[in-house]
């Protein structure tokens, strides 16, 4: 006979589960994910609701909105989320179009994002990698679908597979602004090297523009022996506003060199020597909200 104890009942005061405003340490979050999961699948599996907000969690007051004092304040203290976005045209299309499962299609202007990120978090921080291409939903918004995304755990990894993102867990992690990596089993997986400067005005407007994926991805989650579509957030426009109305603590525009290993598949969607226009960043939220956001069931009839 044997007992194998994951979680002590002290971890659960009273039975009841964790929340995110109780989170108070690395052990917490992996519960969390437990939580999440479960929340998750019973919506997935439930004909009768298209949206989820906050994954299902206790949702507190909205939080009062920052005034730019507070903000430049937090700024000079180093908080907010900070890394590397880069967008260009893919090498090599065929590829591209492998990974356009249906019911989704190509785009009109097919496209490759690559961003990575250090939420700079408290209490528990995360890292997230994410290698995305643009694709045409069944309801016919433009949606960026993500193929690659390193993390720093398992339980983060758990989540992301089974909602459709396709996360690996690196050995380690590092976000600097002029060279960021990804070590998975002893040598580099991703690479992103910076330099500042080096586009003119037109490039600056288009960085601008293209912000980063904001919440507007789309993947699949398990449904019974099927998948259902679901993407997280209300679709590009949502995810325009959200990006130009952000507090920006750092924005500087330059040339990414991104490397991903040949191993990984997406790889060949670029060229040998891939440099492109991108922008290093630092943002804060200004608050105004009650938390968590929507993923919504994209409908394909």
């Amino acid at each position: 006979m044997g007992k194998i104890v994951t979680y002590p009942t002290k971890r659960h005061p009273d039975g009841k589960q964790i929340t995110p405003a109780a989170m108070k340490d690395e052990t917490d979050r992996e519960m969390l994910a437990r939580v999440l999961l479960e929340n998750v699948r019973r919506w997935i599996a439930d004909p009768d609701r298209d949206v989820i907000y906050g994954m299902d969690l206790p949702q507190g007051d909205p939080t009062p909105e920052l005034t730019d004092e507070q903000l430049d304040e937090l700024a000079k203290q180093g908080k907010g989320t900070m890394g590397h976005t880069t967008v260009f045209e893919p090498h090599d299309l065929e590829l591209y179009e492998t990974f356009v499962y249906p019911p989704l299609r190509m785009p009109e202007k097919p496209q490759v994002m690559i961003s990575y990120w250090d939420m700079n978090n408290e209490p528990v921080n995360f890292i997230e990698g994410r290698f995305m291409i643009k694709v045409l939903c069944p309801d016919g918004q433009e949606s960026w679908l993500v193929l690659l995304i390193p993390v720093p755990n398992f339980y983060t990894a758990l989540e992301g597979n089974c909602w459709g993102w396709p996360k690996y867990v690196a050995d380690e992690m590092t976000v600097e602004k002029d060279h960021s990596e990804v070590i998975y089993e002893g040598k580099p997986s991703w690479t992103m090297d910076f330099t500042p400067g080096g586009v003119d005005d037109a490039t600056i407007a288009q960085l601008k523009e293209n912000g980063t994926e904001g919440g507007n991805t789309v993947s699949f989650h398990i449904n019974g022996g099927g998948m259902t579509l679901i993407r997280q957030g209300t679709g590009p426009e949502q995810a325009r506003e959200s990006y130009l109305g952000g507090y920006f603590a750092e924005w500087e525009p330059g040339m990414i060199k991104t490397w991903i290993r040949p191993e990984d598949p997406v790889s060949g969607l670029l060229p040998t020597d891939c440099v492109t226009p991108g922008v290093w960043q630092r943002t804060i939220r200004r608050g105004g909200g009650g938390g968590g956001g929507g993923m919504y069931k994209v409908k394909c009839e």
